[in-house]
This record gives C-alpha cells, sequence and structure tokens, in this order.
C-alpha cells in the first residue's frame, strides 16, 4: 500500500527478513540486531537494554539512556502513528508482540515488523474513531513502556512524557504542514484534540502531558512561541546535553535558556 511506503520511508519501519533467527533476534547484550520489544516490559530485559544502550552513548548513567530512548521511539513509533491517523485517517496496529528494535550502524534505526504492518481505516463517525484511536496507543502502548522505562531507569516520568509531547508539536507544527498531504485544517483540528480532549486518567498522569508541556491552556499562538527565539523552551531538561559532543544543549533546553 502506497501510504504504508510513504511511513516506511519517513519513519524506518521495515518486515522481518525470514532469514533471521528467533535466537538472534532475542540477544540483548550491546543491544546489536533486532531486538523484541516486549522485552522492555520485563524489568530485567528492560534494565539490561538500558545499559547496553548507555555502553553505546558513552555513559554508565541508566536515566540518561532512557531519556534518549524515548525521544528517539517516540520519533519512529508515535509520530508515524499520528501521521497514518490525521493523513490517512488509518490506526497502525503497533503492538509489543509484533515489534523488534532495529540497531545497526545507529543504536536505534527503527522498528521491524514480524508480520506485515496493517492499518485499520475509520468506519465510524471519525471524532469518535480518533477518539478510541489515540487513546488506545496511549492507555494501552505507550503508558506501560513509559512506566517501565521509568520504574527501570528512574527517570521521572514527566521527562519521558514531555519527551513524547515535543515530538508530537513538530510533527503537526512542521512536518505535516510541510507535506503537502492533508490540509492545514485538519491538522490543527487533530492537534488541538490531543491538546485539549485527551483524558489525563489515559496517560495515567494526574495532569495531561500533552496540554502541560504546551502552555497548559495557552493560546496556540502564544505557546508556540513563548521561548526565545520562536523556540518552545521545554520545561523539563532530557539530558541530552550529558551525551552530547562538547557538552551541547538543545534550543530547547531549559538548563540552556537559564
Amino acid at each position: 500500500m502506497e501510504e504504508l511506503a510513504v511511513l516506511q520511508q519517513k519513519y524506518g519501519f521495515s518486515e522481518a527478513a525470514s532469514s533471521y533467527s528467533e535466537d538472534e533476534s532475542e540477544s540483548i547484550p550491546g543491544n546489536e540486531g533486532m531486538i523484541p520489544l516486549k522485552a522492555l516490559l520485563d524489568p530485567g530485559g528492560c534494565t539490561a537494554y538500558l545499559d547496553g544502550l548507555a555502553a553505546r552513548l558513552g555513559t554508565d548513567s541508566r536515566p540518561i539512556a532512557a531519556s534518549m530512548f524515548a525521544k528517539r521511539y517516540a520519533a519512529i513509533a508515535v509520530m508515524p502513528y499520528f501521521h497514518a491517523l490525521t493523513c490517512y485517517d488509518k490506526a497502525l496496529e503497533l503492538t509489543f508482540e509484533s515489534m523488534r528494535l532495529r540497531s545497526g550502524k545507529h543504536w536505534l534505526d527503527g522498528i521491524t515488523f514480524d508480520l506485515p504492518l496493517r492499518a485499520v481505516p475509520c468506519t465510524e463517525r471519525r471524532e469518535a474513531w480518533r477518539s478510541h484511536a489515540a487513546e488506545s496507543l496511549i492507555r494501552h502502548h505507550l503508558s506501560s513502556l513509559w512506566q517501565s522505562l521509568s520504574s527501570c531507569s528512574g527517570l521521572p516520568m514527566a521527562i519521558i512524557w514531555e519527551n513524547t509531547a515535543v515530538r508530537i508539536y513538530s510533527l503537526y507544527e512542521k512536518k505535516l504542514r510541510n507535506s503537502g498531504e492533508v490540509s492545514a485544517a485538519r491538522i490543527e483540528e487533530d492537534f488541538r484534540f490531543l491538546l485539549h480532549e485527551l483524558p489525563a486518567e489515559a496517560f495515567m498522569q494526574r495532569r495531561q502531558p500533552f496540554a502541560r508541556f504546551y502552555g497548559d491552556g495557552a493560546p496556540p499562538e502564544e505557546a508556540r512561541n513563548h521561548g526565545s527565539g520562536g523556540t518552545r523552551t521545554r520545561l523539563t531538561c532530557c539530558l541530552y546535553y550529558r551525551v552530547s559532543k562538547g557538552d551541547e544543549y538543545c534550543d530547547a533546553c531549559p538548563k540552556h535558556a537559564r
């Protein structure tokens, strides 16, 4: 399907080759090859993965490794999910059992699926379908994965959720607007839904993270430009400066702003 081909090209999806062995795919030490995503739901598997990732990043800090992983996973899994939701009216089937983390030249190149990636189309009133699709990913996928990541690393959930939120903001404020695949009105409509209509309970949080880190009720135009130079300053530090070359800060880093 052409739409899936677009997502594969933009976000690094691939389907498993029949040549790899199950034994090879289950290996975690060093994090080379393909690792089942479901392994990160197990404390032992998640801890081992974070330790291997930390070593590849040049640190011994699990919190740093967890933060870098959350940022990367949001880019290669969360962004394409909402890309398909907004542009194609389809919900990708992202299941722990079918997904593998693919490492190679980089520490996380993308996601490989054991089965052909399926996208379930909207077959009902769009508002109800959109709500169900968005809550399903957040409640049954992200919340579980992020909780395991936080528990095994000690990284605060606030950092993990802001790492996710900034990818959502980038998708709707930049990537989709520049893609030409969907109208500006649809982009704005879905973005407002994600900011203001998703319940905090779906995130297992007291405050809805997407709204909280965007400005918590501030008008979109104000929230989009409340940072210096038009860059939204984060509320939390993602710790990137700890593994960057030359201790570089992100443009949106609150430490850098101070």
